[in-house]
């Protein structure tokens, strides 16, 4: 994190679970479990943008809907500091939950299906004002048109429905209803994945603005590291459920710790057609989340495993300052970053 960015904790993530069982027969059987989301722990600190990525299973979406309780976790605690309190987030009752939600929301990944069809622009962003309590029609109308001009778009838009907008469009909608209500922390989940590249430029850049004008802290779930490096303070890497490596965003990248975050980082493409693409292909597949493997669940895929890796897990440890790790052979081992990587691209061309 940059020096002068306060260190203050918003919220504090302690050995959360989401396991999904496995049923079978008439009886409804447990048979096993899918581990989605498997002992994370994290902490995010005010007015920072936490990227988690990973390849597509990894458990990125539903680590995001857990801290939310948008899915109600398995097991752990989501911590939120509130007011100088300490609120434990998944032990609020229904009313509670509802009271709380205004400070913690999230902007979906589908701006197609995230938007209700059969309600009008003003409705969607007003709905949260409207289902939280306590404002005025007046006081609604004033906070809905504020809003949606801050992303881009007119007032005179708000009496359509969402099939008029292009996907930047409504993209931009999704984040004016995350934002009506004055939240402290977003979840944004794959925010521009689904949108062309000049459009992810106008919504990242809109993000930033937000989140330094109302002092925003996001949760920025993505699969793409060239967007994740450009709008993240601290990077958290995720495989099969479980944190492999967490650190800021600049020494992640240049001194990454784990196996799969250097091959991670060895498949950001290069703008440039002559230069050799020095990408590190994993063999198989991302292992299954219902069966895993036994010790690390990478060491199938890593090159650099050994007989530790097989049989016990490892445990996600502080190297240097603020830089995690979970692997038996951090000490042996000196991965490519991006830096290295570019001077062996180099040295191609």
């Amino acid at each position: 994190m940059p020096e002068n960015m306060e260190r203050t904790p918003l919220l504090e993530i302690e050995g959360l679970k989401k396991y999904y069982p496995i049923e079978a027969g008439i009886s409804k059987k447990k048979i096993g479990e899918v581990k989605a989301v498997d002992n994370v722990n994290l902490t995010i600190y005010k007015n920072e943008v936490l990227g988690v990525v990973g390849e597509s299973g990894c458990g990125k979406t539903t680590l995001g809907r857990t801290v939310l309780r948008i899915i109600e976790p398995t097991d752990g605690k989501v911590k939120f500091h509130f007011d100088g309190k300490e609120i434990d987030f998944t032990a609020l009752d229904k009313k509670e939950l509802r009271q709380m939600r205004r400070h913690l929301q999230m902007i979906f990944q589908n701006p197609y299906t995230s938007l209700n069809p059969r309600m009008t622009i003003f409705d969607i962003v007003a709905e949260p004002m409207r289902l939280g309590g306590g404002f005025t029609e007046d006081e609604i109308s004033e906070r809905v048109k504020t809003l949606i001009n801050k992303v881009g778009l007119e007032v005179k838009h708000l009496n359509r429905y969402p099939h008029a907008f292009s996907g930047g469009q409504r993209q931009r909608i999704g984040i004016a209803r995350a934002l009506v209500m004055d939240p402290q922390f977003v979840v944004a989940d794959e925010a521009v994945s689904a949108l062309d590249v000049s459009i992810q430029a106008q919504i990242l850049n809109l993000l930033k603005e937000l989140k330094d004008e109302n002092n925003l802290t996001y949760m920025f779930i993505a699969h793409n590291l060239s967007v994740v490096e450009h709008v993240s303070d601290r990077v958290c890497v995720m495989y099969l459920g479980r944190v492999v490596e967490m650190a800021e965003t600049e020494e992640l990248f240049y001194h990454p710790k784990h196996p799969y975050t250097e091959a991670l980082l060895s498949a950001i493409p290069v703008a440039d057609p002559t230069v050799e693409n020095n990408r590190i292909m994993l063999p198989g597949e991302v292992g299954n989340a219902a069966n895993l493997p036994s010790g690390c669940c990478f060491h199938p895929r890593c090159k650099y495993a050994c007989d530790e890796c097989k049989e016990k897990i490892p445990e996600l440890r502080e190297l240097t300052p603020g830089h995690f790790a979970a692997c038996h052979r951090i000490e042996d081992l000196k991965l490519d970053g991006i830096g290295e990587l570019k001077v062996k691209n180099a040295a191609h061309s």
